[in-house]
């Protein structure tokens, strides 16, 4: 089922990002002051190389009991999974859905342009959100 609503045109591509030895607590502070749920991590030569998302915040380091001022090298998600800003947003809720994802980021000519996140899809498509809800019930089971 397309949608004929392109990636491109919904997603966001005011990125915001963090270098790798940031810590907890600025991370926080970063994603809350941009109102994000999530940040690119870069490497030292500044090269997007991961995510950090509220939810591996929460898993990897306050569950865990981690102090504020550790840093989040070791908790970002990579590789980076990502989608062609071209592609239809039924193939995005696909990919979110096997993936098990909240977040896609969106490459072009392998350079990161933006970021999708479910939320984006469900307001403007509500019912692919039962793409995605489907495949993450499959891999529950």
């Amino acid at each position: 089922m397309e949608t004929g609503i392109k990636v491109g045109d919904i997603m966001k591509t005011r990125l915001v990002s963090i270098t790798e030895n940031s810590t907890i607590q600025q991370a926080a502070k970063i994603m809350k002051s941009k109102d994000v749920g999530s940040v690119l991590v870069t490497d030292k030569s500044k090269h997007i190389y991961g995510i950090l998302t509220d939810r591996d915040l929460v898993e990897k380091a306050l569950a865990k009991g981690l102090r504020l001022n550790t840093s989040i090298k070791g908790m970002v998600s990579k590789p980076l999974i990502g989608i062609d800003p071209s592609e239809d947003l039924t193939e995005a809720a696909r990919l979110m859905g096997n993936e098990d994802l909240r977040r896609l980021v969106v490459f072009k000519e392998g350079k990161v342009v933006g970021i999708l996140s479910e939320k984006d899809i469900v307001k403007i498509s509500p019912s692919l959100y039962d793409i995605i809800a489907e495949k993450v019930e499959g891999h529950l089971k």
